[in-house]
């Protein structure tokens, strides 16, 4: 694996012991708040040090995995299967199309079907594609435990796993028929409130919508407050709990917290699909001084921040990873080792927006993050260049 700018950007996260389901995680959101207020008054100098210098910065290299793959070429005309947890979430979109153009380069086909944040059609879409004898599925935020008589059945049947945007489930580890791949989420938690305790200056009054939709996302909240405790001892978090089954409730549950806590004055949408809603509740308050951000942002939250809507917003690879998650697919499907795979974010703000293309052509390119080289190495890595 070649390395990143550094360590901070090659960090694999562990493990959750015990990890399981939240009860009702699909279920309706709002009036579900967590108020967490940690001692102390100013702000650790690490927080606005070299790693959010290091967080703006496009990447030298993407990690691009070094193991070859062989045998590509008994794959051809074969079939995987892309399950987002939903497609409301423009991030999946990137990687949708991303995996179009990997898969095509490998010689595969791809057939995608939209989970819609619901158990029963996420255990459609895997039904399906068992049915059909697919190469492989890939499945994008889905907690295993959500869909895991369908993840069972395909495996049993012969059709291989790759669970994308989760935190490894210990309960499920990866084997021959199940690859993880780990994302950033945690990260892109870290540097946001890093960010907002340099902004605020050690006083900041957060907002976090936190998602519901299974265990990673909390997890991921749970890291950043861990690390915020650290860098703003002075700063208090509060969490509202949503989710993607239902964002008619997530404006009405913002707008809630915000009236009950009068002293918050930042507001972060977990992941983009849930910040037009956020913003929707920020409105029905009437209060101008509230900054915004979010994180998992594409390139409508970019182009938020650039018209000022925004403060500051945190982004993943997306391209890069549906070129990953295809060289996992690859590997479980010609039975080959699977190497270890990073996938970079970037913290984005009016310092370094104005240097980012805003263009579609440049998300799905991958240029925001680094040398848009990499697909061309995933083809030399499969022999197909």
């Amino acid at each position: 694996m070649r390395p990143a700018r550094s360590t901070r950007r090659a960090r694999t996260w562990a493990a959750a012991a015990g990890i399981a389901l939240l009860a009702g995680s699909l279920a309706a959101c709002g009036g579900d708040s967590e108020d967490t207020t940690s001692a102390g008054d100013d702000v650790s100098a690490s927080a606005a040090g070299d790693e959010l210098a290091t967080a703006m910065k496009a990447l030298d290299a993407y990690p691009v995995p070094t193991e070859k793959l062989d045998r590509i070429g008994s794959v051809a005309g074969k079939t995987i299967f892309y399950v987002p947890l939903t497609k409301q979430a423009p991030q999946f979109t990137t990687t949708e199309k991303a995996l179009a153009v990997a898969a095509e380069a490998a010689g595969l086909r791809l057939q995608v079907c939209d989970g819609k944040g619901t158990p029963t059609d996420i255990g459609g879409c895997i039904g399906q594609a068992t049915d059909a004898k697919a190469a492989a599925i890939i499945a994008d935020a889905i907690p295993y435990a959500l869909a895991a008589n369908g993840f069972d059945a395909a495996q049993k049947a012969g059709v291989p796993v790759v669970l994308s945007n989760q935190v490894p489930d210990p309960a499920h580890p990866a084997s021959k028929t199940l690859a993880w791949v780990p994302v950033p989420g945690s990260e892109q938690q870290i540097r946001l409130f890093d960010w907002i305790a340099s902004d605020s200056k050690g006083k900041a009054n957060i907002l976090v919508n936190q998602s519901s939709d299974g265990p990673s996302p909390t997890r991921y909240v749970a890291d950043g407050k861990a690390a915020l405790k650290k860098s703003c001892p002075g700063c208090k978090l509060t969490i509202n709990k949503v989710t993607s089954s239902n964002f008619a409730l997530v404006p009405s549950s913002t707008s809630a917290v915000l009236l009950k806590e009068p002293a918050i004055n930042y507001v972060d949408a977990q992941f983009e699909q849930y910040l037009q809603p956020t913003q929707g509740g920020v409105q029905q308050t009437s209060r101008t001084d509230i900054k915004v951000v979010t994180g998992s942002a594409s390139l409508g939250g970019l182009k938020a921040l650039k018209s000022g809507s925004l403060t500051a917003v945190t982004a993943q690879a997306a391209a890069f990873q549906g070129w990953v998650n295809t060289d996992a697919a690859l590997r479980l499907i010609l039975g080959q080792p699977m190497p270890e795979y990073n996938i970079p974010t970037r913290l984005f703000t009016k310092d370094n927006i104005d240097d980012v293309e805003l263009t579609e052509k440049a998300e799905l390119s991958g240029e925001w993050f680094g040398p848009v080289t990499f697909t061309d190495d995933f083809k030399k890595l499969w022999g197909t260049a």
